[in-house]
């Protein structure tokens, strides 16, 4: 319960959108030579406000790269598009109408030639080393490391096995009717470092969309992109007239109104009969029931400072089959924030129809693909918390034996294959045990046989499932007093909780 108040009011502090006939953010082209320090000090800003306006822009940009910045016109409360510096120029968001408008006074094709950058790529065996790898492509380590600035490990020669690394840039030239494909859609050209994600994110669309507008590019679906690629954003008579970036500051404003919704799977057609016994036996009313109580203490916190808070629940039903009539009602249109929906692949559509924030209430293995700007993903992916495991692990490494454990369901077999390739790329770390269940369990002495008596052991433990975790938990506390071992895991849950310290 307290994580959701949380959620609530983090959710209501990020609505407080920049306001007023003017934009607060617009765009601006980097000059030749310019750094983000330069153009922060020409704004009167900190650059590290201005990088985190531009996550995805390092701190020395490509000429031409397209940052946003704050509007002087805004902050300076005058209608100049130059800064006091004069020397950088404000590329301002065009209207529908401006989009629509063709560039040129005759409709003549516009062919342009392209270069896209595609890249020849290696997958890193068993036993292949950075020089043999140099060695196969002819080519110099000091390249491969510039093929692949995202494989910083590359400098000290740690590779995995799985790895792919690209070990040949090829540049293409192509042929594009510019002018037909501007006059007909908002378009992005792909820069240096920018991915699938960024991208998605930027323009508020989901990938499934991109994708869809972009058939000639079927990497995208494998996150993969080319520099100079040309990529259909939307079309441009979707563009609402009303449609700009909002950027969204943490604060509370006293004295303002926020409409909220939130969309729970009540499912009261089937419920509403229930006794309370039977709704604390049933998993999902009982968790809704727990949810709604916890928002209702949220917006009582936050009114009593000073917010109005408009209130609006719909109950999705089961599966989230309501939703598309609550969608079609345009109930949905005038929310700042949108609680919901419980069901990861109703987001995108409930997100489509509004614009407002929504807010995604929990994890799900499929919250990747939630990409949109306005969809607020409560929960951090939980291959984060194994990165940040294997990176403390990696780096406190004195010789352990390691075992990871997982219960061969799709999404830990995943984790695990994380774990070891991420492990593995310290030279030192030579071996790393996978042990998964056998007949539905994993019995003490295949523990017993793969550590070591001389070394301390480290076990990771890369699943949710009751069982394996007990299998493991009770392995360890039985173990010869011979045998020393230290416990990971990357899915805390009640399990370990219920455990008495005196075994720990």
């Amino acid at each position: 319960m307290k994580k959701l108040q949380f959620l609530i009011l983090t959710g209501i502090l990020t609505i407080s959108i920049s306001c007023g006939q003017q934009k607060r953010y617009v765009s601006y082209k980097v000059k030749d030579g310019e750094t983000m320090r330069d153009i922060a000090k020409c704004l009167d800003m900190n650059s590290k406000d201005l990088m985190r306006l531009n996550p995805d822009v390092g701190k020395r940009p490509l000429p031409n790269t397209i940052i946003v910045i704050p509007n002087p016109k805004v902050k300076n409360g005058d209608s100049s598009s130059t800064s006091k510096e004069g020397n950088y120029a404000i590329i301002e968001e065009k209207s529908k109408d401006e989009l629509k408008r063709p560039s040129d006074k005759n409709n003549e094709p516009v062919l342009k030639k392209k270069t896209i950058t595609r890249y020849e790529t290696h997958t890193v065996k068993a036993g292949e080393t950075v020089y043999r790898i140099t060695k196969q492509y002819n080519i110099s380590k000091k390249d491969l490391i510039k093929l692949n600035p995202d494989h910083s490990e590359l400098i000290s020669n740690q590779l995995s096995i799985g790895q792919i690394v690209r070990v040949k840039a090829i540049k293409e030239t192509v042929v594009v009717d510019q002018k037909e494909i501007e006059n007909q859609y908002v378009t992005h050209i792909v820069k240096s470092k920018e991915t699938v994600y960024s991208i998605t994110r930027f323009y508020n669309i989901s990938k499934d969309d991109l994708l869809r507008l972009n058939p000639d590019f079927p990497t995208i679906k494998d996150n993969q992109l080319s520099v100079g690629q040309i990529l259909k954003i939307k079309r441009i008579d979707d563009v609402k007239e009303d449609e700009s970036l909002s950027f969204y500051r943490d604060s509370i404003q006293e004295n303002s109104t926020i409409n909220l919704a939130l969309l729970l799977p009540f499912v009261t057609e089937k419920n509403d009969t229930l006794t309370a016994k039977k709704i604390f036996e049933n998993r999902l009313a009982n968790f809704v029931t727990d949810f709604f109580m916890g928002a209702e203490i949220a917006i009582d916190s936050i009114k009593k400072q000073g917010v109005t808070v408009n209130t609006d629940i719909f109950d999705t039903g089961a599966r989230g089959n309501n939703i598309s009539q609550i969608v079609e009602n345009d109930v949905l249109n005038d929310r700042d924030i949108i609680i919901g929906p419980f069901y990861s692949e109703k987001v995108s559509k409930v997100a489509k129809a509004t614009g407002g924030i929504v807010v995604f209430p929990h994890h799900s293995k499929n919250q990747d693909e939630l990409s949109m700007s306005k969809i607020i993903k409560s929960a951090p992916n939980k291959t984060l918390y194994a990165n940040y495991l294997t990176a403390y692990l990696s780096r406190v490494f004195n010789g352990e034996k390691i075992l990871v454990v997982g219960d061969d369901t799709p999404e830990s077999n995943k984790t695990m294959n994380a774990i070891s390739t991420s492990l593995k790329k310290n030279d030192s770390i030579t071996e790393v045990v996978e042990l998964k269940p056998e007949k539905g369990y994993i019995k003490r002495e295949r523990f017993t046989d793969k550590m070591s008596e001389k070394q301390h052991n480290w076990v990771i433990i890369a699943s949710e499932d009751k069982v394996t975790t007990e299998d493991v938990l009770n392995s360890m506390i039985g173990l010869p007093d011979n045998i020393t071992v230290q416990v990971f895991t990357t899915h805390k849950n009640k399990i370990y909780e219920d455990i008495d310290n005196n075994k720990l």
